[in-house]
């Protein structure tokens, strides 16, 4: 979501937030980077400044509706660059934040990485979210094949949402259903500079569990959004 920075985009995570509540969805997961920090080459770019502040902004701004929860983990980049330099835990400081506001509907659940059990009647699965590293791949596949690949058999999900990336994609990769969760926010000069592609939208998520834990069936269905200008023309109604 990037929230603080100028290229934020409130409007599609208020309308997704109304499709989810619409939808019946109870659980969202956040992949990391729910404000966008403070570094160098951004300075310019946000419109918060200070941790506190920006933690503050993301709390008072992040929506809410009833019955939805958000669930996230933090970034080793952007809120990350604060546990770098300052050593903080970004995530317990806006849990605290978030509860200091009455807000019980967002949810600390790790640094980087984290293991969801999903339990069934005889036996689980594994929903794991995580905010990897490095750059984006020219087939947008790539890194969550790399990714993959480099699990031991025995540590595989069954599930895999990916974040960092800002791309939309769904692969089935060694009996792993992943999705990389696209991205909240447009492009900033630094993607451009890079010539990095962003998938604004989000997805909907439904499985079918067996008894045994088995993950028998995965539908995703992504929820595409477009620029500024395509909202204020009327387009999408």
């Amino acid at each position: 979501t990037h929230l603080c920075s100028k290229y934020e985009r409130l409007d599609v995570l208020n309308t997704l937030y109304d499709k989810f509540a619409e939808e019946g969805v109870e659980t969202v997961y956040h992949a990391g980077n729910m404000i966008d920090g403070e570094a160098r080459f951004n300075k310019f770019d946000i419109h918060q400044y200070g941790m506190q502040n920006q933690c503050e902004y993301f709390v008072l701004n992040y929506p809410k509706r009833k019955g939805v929860k958000a669930c996230f983990i933090t970034g080793d980049d952007h809120e990350g660059w604060y546990v770098q330099r300052e050593g903080v835990d970004i995530g317990r400081f806006i849990q605290h934040l978030a509860n200091e506001n009455n807000r019980d509907d967002l949810i600390y659940l790790g640094h980087m990485e984290h293991d969801i059990i999903l339990k069934s009647s005889k036996g689980q699965a594994t929903l794991r979210i995580v905010h990897p590293g490095g750059g984006s791949s020219y087939a947008y596949s790539y890194t969550s094949q790399k990714l993959v690949e480099s699990y031991s058999s025995g540590e595989k999900p069954h599930i895999l949402l990916i974040g960092h990336y800002h791309k939309a994609c769904f692969d089935y990769i060694r009996g792993v259903h992943v999705v990389q969760g696209g991205c909240v926010t447009d492009q900033s000069p630094f993607m451009r500079k890079k010539r990095l592609e962003a998938h604004v939208g989000g997805w909907i998520c439904e499985y079918q569990q067996g008894e045994n834990g088995v993950i028998q069936s995965f539908k995703a269905e992504w929820i595409p959004f477009y620029s500024k200008d395509f909202y204020s023309e009327k387009k999408w109604e």
